[in-house]
């Protein structure tokens, strides 16, 4: 049943959110009621729907956009009561209408389709009732997304942090690995599938593109939010470990690249090789123990400890370059160098 698989989702909005959104559309009613006296109050109770949002600010974006696109659906519905003759073809028509004005402005989605319901519904409920009508419909999107937004102040939304931090932790345990993959291939005597090497760490970019889009959710959650202010310091040193992984990524990519294309078993043996093996595993602990002290220091967990053994090193010399293998040997010490560089300047920042 593939339809119904687009009818449902595999994410859900928590209860929490649910539970705002049902007190802000009750509060909603309930002041439309008692200000305006409406009996159904349906473009406030719409509007507190739409606004309550995970943040506040995108709260404030959705009510102003909420808000624009009702205006000018009044304005396009009392307009048309002015020069079009009353009956079933104007709903049409203004809907029509709506939607070619709303698409000619670059208004935004919610704006944009707020535009023509708006019109359509003013028309069906208010045919006749006079310019009022749709005034009073103004004022009530406004309230409706005004208690929207002031559920979402009063009962604060989460800060999106401890998502952001567990895909962060699962890109640098894989990073890790992938440069554990890469010592062990370059000190294998026997043939390894250099194309599978490959495609694991390129791999990688997808997990950097979802710790970025979880950071970014952390960051949009942190705005306007009275709970964002302890985690600043937080967000700076996760951001500078974002840019460190994808350095590290972009390094162990280039080193599996030259490995699929120049190595052999023969240079195995060759001492800067083996220095360069060894080197990736010290990045390797190293990424690892960057993550696990972040959770010691944030408090995450208390059983943990600090993982010990070999730190970086000093950087490679090469008093003679390999008569053969010296294009490989130089790659993979760029690589290197260029890895050890941005951990150091990540070890810095903290």
């Amino acid at each position: 049943m593939r339809w119904l698989g687009r009818l449902t989702g595999e994410q859900q909005a928590p209860w929490l959110q649910v539970l705002k959104v049902l007190v802000a559309i009750a509060v909603a009613w309930g002041v439309s009621t008692l200000l305006l006296g409406t009996e159904l109050p349906i473009f406030a109770a719409i509007a507190a729907l739409l606004v309550v949002a995970p943040s506040v600010s995108q709260s404030i974006g959705k009510g102003v956009e909420r808000s624009a696109g009702v205006l000018g659906g009044v304005v396009l519905a009392w307009l048309a009561t002015l020069v079009l003759p009353s009956g079933p073809l104007i709903v049409l028509a203004v809907t029509l209408v709506a939607v070619v004005v709303a698409r000619a402005l670059r208004l935004a989605p919610m704006a944009a389709n707020q535009l023509p319901i708006s019109a359509m519904i003013l028309l069906a409920l208010g045919a006749g009732a006079g310019p009022l009508f749709g005034f009073e419909r103004v004022i009530e999107t406004v309230i409706g997304a005004a208690c929207a937004l002031l559920i979402n102040l009063v009962v604060v939304p989460p800060v999106q942090h401890e998502p952001a931090e567990q895909v962060m932790r699962e890109t640098a345990h894989a990073v890790a690995d992938a440069y554990e993959h890469v010592a062990r291939a370059l000190t294998a005597h026997d043939d390894m599938d250099g194309a599978k090497l490959l495609a694991e760490a390129r791999a990688l970019r997808a997990g950097i593109q979802r710790t970025r889009a979880a950071m970014d959710a952390l960051e949009e959650s942190t705005r306007l939010n009275p709970r964002a202010r302890s985690m600043a310091e937080r967000i700076e040193r996760d951001e500078r470990l974002l840019l460190t992984l994808t350095v590290l990524v972009n390094r162990v990519i280039g080193m599996a690249r030259s490995i699929a294309d120049r190595f052999e078993a023969s240079v195995a043996d060759d001492p800067t090789v083996h220095r360069v093996g060894a080197e990736a595993r010290r990045i390797a602990h190293t990424v690892r123990t960057l993550v696990d002290s972040h959770a010691i220091d944030d408090g995450r967990t208390r059983s943990m400890t600090l993982l010990e053994g070999p730190t970086l090193t000093t950087p490679i010399t090469v008093p003679r370059p390999h008569p053969t293998h010296w294009v490989l040997i130089g790659a993979l010490l760029e690589d290197v160098r260029q890895a050890r560089e941005s951990l150091e300047a990540g070890a810095v920042g903290e």
